[in-house]
């Protein structure tokens, strides 16, 4: 194995999943032809098939009867006992059984999060013995749908044939398609959140129930979406620390300048495509967490209009959300030109100061959306 590829491989763990961890071990089990066609042939594949499927339709239907109960409860602090329809249902004096309701809900959740983590475990198993059958890539994607169901491919753009390429507007329509997705994802992700914030808030304000029996379903609220968010994270790839790779891009830089470029942009682009998703999660964690906090405790009166605050809510997660990333983006581009000029190859600190500096990095990945969280929730809320 050359250089190159040893290097691309370690950067492809340094952020990795449980999910990914173990699929690795499994790649590496049916490796054996033995093994693969005495205990992971097609009828196995067919039965893991089927099981995803099933997890599918019941993660669906809990999140539906999940979002049905929230929607209820936040709909019912504005109208209190009053009847309302949904769908061409009538619901009345929900306001009396909230604390059932949100203590329904939150049981939901986190069943869910556990449901969906197991299935995408499932299906990278699935994946890994499909590419065991089909060694060719393009085999592999198209004997995939037999098994797996991948919505995204009938309207996602695909790279063009060898000798053409695609036009500016295919491109810009992929681009806009990508933000609007991402966007629309991020929304529903704050917005969801808030309405669990709003409605626990209003449980403890409003109660309905005995002290004790309000007091039990909103611990357990709060339990249950810090769990939910808790495994959602984890189950994003997660980084790895080591190190050799400094030394190995030291040799394939002496004994191929070329190939040390080459492999250094592969690195790069590796890197911050996984790097990116995470920090987007981790960013708007860290932004719902803070602003929830200080509304309640500092700024109760704002929760009094809801869509008002979680029109402010979702406008300052993107805000906060896209300065983060540029501030961070620049600092680390200085830190780590400042770096390789102060210490060179042959440096003896260079893996120290390294280390260091990458803690330094980890704080203000932090720090900064803490900060800015902290101003514009101040700002907002004190106009």
């Amino acid at each position: 194995m050359n250089h190159e590829s040893e290097i691309t491989t370690f950067t492809k763990k340094l952020w990795k999943s449980n999910i990914s961890r173990n699929s690795e071990k499994f790649a590496n089990l049916i490796k054996d032809d033995k093994i693969f066609d005495t205990y992971f042939n097609e009828e196995y594949i067919a039965k893991l098939t089927d099981k995803s499927k099933s997890f599918i339709s019941i993660i669906i239907k809990l999140a539906l009867l999940y979002t049905i109960i929230m929607l209820s409860l936040f709909a019912s602090i504005y109208i209190g006992n009053k009847e309302f329809q949904i769908l061409g249902y009538s619901f009345k004096n929900l306001a009396m059984y909230k604390e059932f309701l949100l203590f329904l809900a939150t049981v939901i959740s986190p069943i869910s999060v556990v449901l969906n983590a197991y299935n995408s475990y499932l299906r990278s198993i699935i994946n890994e013995c499909i590419k065991r059958k089909a060694n060719n890539n393009d085999v592999c994607k198209f004997y995939s749908y037999k098994y797996l169901d991948n919505f995204f491919e009938g309207w996602s753009s695909s790279k063009a044939i060898e000798g053409n390429r695609l036009h500016g507007i295919t491109n810009f329509l992929t681009v806009l398609l990508g933000i609007v997705v991402l966007i629309l994802f991020l929304t529903l992700m704050i917005v969801s959140f808030l309405i669990q914030i709003i409605v626990i808030y209003d449980v403890i304000n409003n109660p309905s129930s005995s002290y004790y029996v309000n007091l039990f379903v909103v611990i357990f609220a709060i339990i249950s979406i810090l769990f939910s968010w808790i495994v959602t994270i984890i189950q994003l790839p997660l980084p790895e620390i080591d190190y050799s790779n400094l030394y190995k891009l030291d040799k394939i830089k002496k004994g191929n300048p070329t190939q040390y470029e080459e492999t250094l942009s592969k690195i790069a682009f590796e890197s911050s495509k996984k790097e990116a998703r995470f920090l987007i999660v981790f960013y708007t964690f860290i932004y719902i967490t803070i602003f929830s906090i200080i509304a309640i405790f500092f700024y109760p009166e704002s929760l009094d209009n809801r869509i008002i605050f979680i029109g402010r809510a979702v406008i300052g997660a993107f805000i906060v959300i896209f300065f983060s990333n540029t501030i961070l983006d620049q600092v680390f581009r200085k830190a780590r030109r400042w770096f390789f000029k102060k210490y060179p190859d042959d440096s003896t600190q260079r893996l120290v100061m390294y280390q260091r500096m990458n803690k330094y990095f980890w704080i203000l990945k932090i720090l900064i959306p803490l900060i800015l969280t902290t101003l514009y929730t101040g700002y907002i809320f004190s106009k």
